[in-house]
């Protein structure tokens, strides 16, 4: 008989907080495991708002952030989860007090979060994806979130590229992203797509995932992708929520995200992005599972 184990990942973002808890079923081989979520829990956190504007997480928001770690450490308590990771990236990354704070939670709730590269970021997240796609493709992963988005160029079997950019929603909200981290990140996709022509398109994030659910199509086209833009670009942010259910740190977000996804297709001449609605704390889980596995 298989027995389940219990998997729990955290995702510290700049925009949000989540916590994703799964039970493995372990199967003959690792690629054949079925992962079933238990429970997701997105709180909007919002680190960046303060670290892209001041360079530190102030007061306010070092009390979510530590209020966030407590509520995920009783529910992994409640759930009774025998493993997990917790890993922050762009905002607490950025953050002068970074280490300081997370020195902190780790004190007052026992959970340690790791403060991880966009190497680490990167492999984590392709992780995740590389069991539900065709062998005998290529494709270009573009993650958005709220502090950068990372690009990344692979197949099932191996990771061949990865960059970052700071040029997460949260930033531009804040007018914090440069002129010449555009030009580079424009300039890198150009490059890689006129070296990899036939590669697909592949959208992870919360952003990508909204607007995959508002077309309710896990493949969206530049077609759709611009008549949201359209439809919202007018509207306030009381009025997008009000027609499409969403949240109000995601009302805001979704627009520069809409802008960044439209220019990721533009520029590689592709007509449409795959979004499996995966993301880094999936990753997470993915990964301690394969240490338990081998």
């Amino acid at each position: 008989m298989h027995k389940i184990k219990r998997y729990a990942g955290i995702d510290i973002g700049s925009n949000a907080a989540r916590l994703i808890i799964k039970d493995v079923l372990a199967g003959e081989s690792y690629d054949k495991a079925v992962l079933k979520k238990r429970l997701y829990v997105r709180l909007p956190v919002r680190l960046g708002a303060d670290v892209f504007e001041y360079g530190k997480i102030r007061k306010k928001k070092k009390t979510d952030f530590l209020n966030a770690v407590t509520i995920y450490k009783n529910l992994l308590d409640f759930y009774e989860v025998k493993k997990m990771r917790a890993c922050a990236t762009s905002a607490v990354r950025s953050a002068e007090n970074g280490k300081e704070i997370i020195n902190e939670i780790k004190e007052k709730t026992g959970i340690s979060i790791e403060i991880i590269d966009i190497k680490e970021e990167a492999n984590i997240i392709f992780e995740t994806n590389k069991y539900h796609l065709p062998e005998d493709k290529t494709f270009l992963s573009a993650d958005l979130g709220g502090g950068s988005l990372q690009l990344t160029l692979f197949k099932s079997s191996a990771l061949f590229w990865s960059d970052s950019y700071k040029t997460g929603t949260v930033r531009m909200l804040k007018n914090k992203v440069s002129k010449n981290e555009i030009k580079r990140f424009e300039n890198d996709l150009a490059a890689l797509i006129k070296n990899h022509n036939d590669i697909k398109l592949i959208g992870t994030g919360g952003n990508i995932n909204t607007v995959s659910k508002v077309c309710r199509n896990k493949t969206v086209s530049l077609r759709m992708l611009k008549n949201l833009y359209e439809d919202l670009i007018p509207k306030n942010i009381d009025e997008r929520m009000a027609k499409y259910f969403f949240r109000p740190d995601r009302a805001d977000v979704i627009i520069p995200a809409l802008k960044t996804y439209i220019r990721i297709l533009e520029i590689t001449g592709k007509n449409e992005i795959y979004v499996p609605k995966t993301g880094l704390a999936d990753g997470i889980i993915r990964q301690l599972y394969e240490d338990d596995f081998y």
